[in-house]
């Protein structure tokens, strides 16, 4: 290696740098990790050599560094500020840092400021084994919300819920290690679901019932920009007018709690004034622009920054390489976020809005 900073693709390792990592790291580093952006940066200096793998979900404002090798800390400590640097420069809000368990973060990326995120309830693959650092480009003082990892394919809606009530006080997820969340996942599921998607209604229906139940003073306000039935795009016959009888039967439920649906339309301007000024928005999204494929999902939107809003995703592609650090605290653009708040053909927007 030069003095030069170069970039790779994990495919495209070279010898000597394999066997530094060792058989079972460099397979770490070779694993099939799109579509998230996975590179290899290398980078040597009379201080000596030093590697990283980076990755991050397409569309989205941050980097996470996967791993750095370095044969001595004046290496890493170079490597590291090229990375800062790049991370700048892209536009990111952040350069995120996932450790194991086990490892510690380097004084010297204490001294630049990195952070330790909250740290997980064990739930989804990703979870575990895992610590998060992150570093705030121009700092972003805020509350975290405490992450919890959908363990199935289909409660995004109920977890994304359960995540931002729990943030306003009702903990439907305990604060330590909780070995009967799953269980509380799959009820609050069962109380919202259209078979198997939570669709705004019922998901806004069952919001109601727990915030109902605590007596507590919290506010909610259903936004969907349609009468129509909702997430029904895929079925076809009696597959989809059971479906369309449940959902009438959310909307009656929904009237006789005084949920009332606002259907004027909800533009990303007036959803991000309102997350910034307090409230939690649980967003109805688009998946495709930071999965490259097509699916609704459930979001919070939690915290605002200039032209970045921040998520709490309960999604985790653990398979390709991905792990709760990629899913919380997760910038991204105002503008992409208008693209990815709409679902369906022709589109609806679907938003709760929830408060103290």
């Amino acid at each position: 290696m030069g003095t030069a900073l170069v970039q790779l693709t994990p495919a495209e390792l070279p010898a000597h740098l394999l066997e530094a990592l060792g058989a079972e790291r460099a397979a770490q580093w070779q694993r099939d990790r799109q579509p998230y952006n996975p590179r290899v940066w290398m980078l040597g200096s009379p201080a000596g050599s030093a590697a990283a793998l980076t990755s991050g979900r397409p569309n989205t404002r941050y980097t996470k560094l996967v791993d750095l090798w370095a044969d001595s800390d004046a290496a890493a400590q170079s490597l590291l500020g090229e990375l800062i640097a790049a991370s700048a420069e892209r536009g990111d809000a952040a350069l995120k840092w996932q450790l194991p368990l086990d490892a510690e973060l380097p004084a010297f990326a204490a001294d630049l400021c990195f952070a330790e995120l909250r740290t997980p309830i064990s739930s989804a693959d990703g979870t575990q084994g895992v610590r998060g650092f992150v570093l705030w480009h121009g700092g972003w003082p805020h509350e975290q919300l405490r992450y919890y990892g959908q363990t199935t394919l289909f409660t995004c809606g109920a977890v994304a819920a359960m995540t931002a009530l729990s943030h306003l006080g009702l903990e439907p997820f305990a604060d330590t290690e909780d070995e009967d969340a799953r269980e509380r996942e799959l009820a609050f599921w069962r109380s919202a679901t259209n078979f198997p998607a939570c669709e705004p209604l019922g998901l806004a229906v069952a919001v109601h019932d727990v915030i109902a139940q605590s007596a507590s003073a919290i506010s909610l306000e259903l936004h969907l920009d349609t009468t129509e039935p909702t997430l029904l795009e895929t079925y076809e016959g009696e597959e989809r007018t059971f479906r369309e009888q449940l959902q009438q039967q959310s909307r009656a439920e929904a009237a006789s709690r005084g949920i009332q649906q606002h259907t004027a339309p909800l533009s990303i301007e007036q959803i991000a004034e309102r997350v910034a000024g307090g409230e939690l928005a649980i967003l109805l999204i688009e998946e495709e622009p930071m999965h490259d494929a097509s699916t609704p999902h459930w979001v919070v939107a939690h915290s605002v920054k200039g032209d970045i809003v921040l998520l709490n995703d309960p999604w985790i592609t653990a398979e390709q390489g991905e792990t709760w650090v990629d899913s919380h605290d997760l910038p991204v653009s105002i503008a992409v976020l208008d693209q990815m708040v709409a679902f369906g053909d022709p589109t609806y927007r679907g938003v709760i809005f929830v408060a103290r």
